[in-house]
């Protein structure tokens, strides 16, 4: 008899967490469902609502194709809408939108939008950092405990190139079965400071020891950031505005948990085959420097071009900003990442397997994507942005951006081979000897 009840309580004890267990499960694989499920079909002939900026200092012939190229993806995607711009040699050729900034009410997206940039705040963050370098504020190989004094120790010191360069090994998103949702990717949690939001991982353990590997890190941003803050003795938030955006005249281009409004600000949506659902509310305060910025392509560019003519940083900062990292054997790391950039050759802009050098930055946030390109041997920056995460829209922007570069590049050349050569000046006439 003894046996027999002892077996039963057994049971019990097994079966209230294996209830418990299942509960959470169901309770997460529907969260999962709502949310990641698009269930509504998109008003009809969203597509046709378009924006083309005037505000161009050109009309370069292939103004018409860039936009027709936007349309096309957009319908390839059927996404609520996506946003690009070009700039070449220091100036806006092109900016243009296709689609809606807001399905419901229904609001068109225009070049003034504003988007989540997701991972491409991190350019913009190294940007700040290596003005702070410049003015001798930071040094890149100093420990991060020079900044803050109060930071975990590790058994070999973490400096600010390693957190740049994502070898710090800070980890980045992790499953959190115990917190709900089980991911800081979604958090929805408001932050109030920097120096609060580095709980969410100070106290784990590295991946690696620090300069031994490469692991991708957003967490990683945010402790670059409280750097940043120490040694600027100002908000991250308000750096970011002293040295980057109010120089270059950026008003769009900010903290998204500190909008004042969100009046130009798309709403956000996962979007396939034609259908829609809204995403979850984010409050993007846990990861600002990594991921919590919003902006527009027009501004992106413009940035890029900044970068390019070294009006902002200067060549040397630009030139180290853009090197890529070596591992310990002395080999490129996978990514080929340098500081806040991924830098390399690529045979996917130009024909007959001509290589082009590019740095870029790519960015997925809840319910958004981003894409930043540079072309420096050709002076062109491109941006592209979009308020629908499809599962197939990451990767297309990225192809667009590099379609739109290759456009420029032909016609610049085309240009060149049909422009009139100037006769040689005679020695001694209007020249010196």
């Amino acid at each position: 008899m003894k046996k027999h009840i002892t077996k039963k309580v057994i049971a019990k004890w097994f079966a209230i967490p294996l209830v418990l267990i299942v509960s959470y499960l169901a309770a997460l694989q529907y969260w999962s469902w709502k949310w990641d499920t698009p269930k509504h079909p998109l008003p009809e002939a969203h597509l046709s609502y378009q924006d083309i900026s005037q505000n161009t200092s050109s009309l370069p012939h292939w103004r018409e194709s860039a936009q027709t190229n936007l349309v096309n993806l957009a319908d390839k995607l059927r996404s609520v809408s996506i946003s690009g711009a070009i700039n070449v040699d220091g100036d806006l050729a092109w900016a243009g939108t296709v689609g809606l900034a807001s399905v419901e009410p229904l609001n068109p997206a225009n070049v003034s939008t504003q988007y989540r940039i997701g991972s491409v705040s991190k350019p913009l963050t190294i940007v700040v950092l290596m003005r702070m370098v410049e003015e001798g504020l930071i040094d890149l190989d100093a420990p991060i405990q020079d900044y803050l004094p109060d930071y975990p120790k590790y058994s070999q010191p973490i400096t600010i190139r390693q957190l740049a360069s994502h070898t710090s090994g800070v980890r980045h998103y992790q499953f959190e079965p115990l917190k709900f949702p089980p991911t800081d990717s979604l958090s929805n949690i408001a932050f109030e400071s920097t120096n609060d939001a580095l709980q969410q991982f100070k106290d784990d353990d590295l991946l690696f020891v620090p300069g031994q590997n490469f692991a991708y890190s957003t967490h990683g941003y945010t402790l670059l950031s409280a750097v940043i803050e120490a040694a600027g003795g100002r908000t991250f938030e308000s750096l970011l505005q002293q040295l980057v955006t109010e120089p270059l005249g950026l008003v769009s281009t900010q903290a998204e948990h500190l909008l004042t409004s969100k009046n130009s600000l798309a709403k956000f949506y996962v979007s396939d085959k034609g259908l829609y659902g809204r995403t979850p509310e984010q409050n993007l305060s846990n990861k600002v420097a990594g991921g919590g910025l919003v902006s527009t392509p027009t501004e992106l560019v413009k940035l890029g071009s900044a970068l390019l003519s070294n009006t902002l940083l200067t060549k040397q900062s630009f030139m180290e900003m853009t090197t890529v990292q070596k591992m310990p054997d002395g080999q490129n790391n996978p990514q080929y990442y340098s500081l806040g950039w991924r830098h390399h050759k690529t045979k996917q802009i130009l024909e007959n397997e001509q290589e082009v050098d590019v740095i870029h930055h790519g960015g997925v946030s809840v319910g958004s994507n981003a894409f930043m390109l540079l072309v420096p041997e050709h002076n062109i920056s491109v941006a592209i942005m979009t308020n629908g995460k499809g599962q197939t829209s990451r990767r297309e922007i990225q192809l667009l951006a590099y379609q739109f570069a290759g456009m420029v590049i032909n016609d610049k050349r085309e240009r060149e081979d049909t422009e009139p050569q100037m006769d040689t000046m005679p020695v001694g006439v209007g020249s010196e000897r």
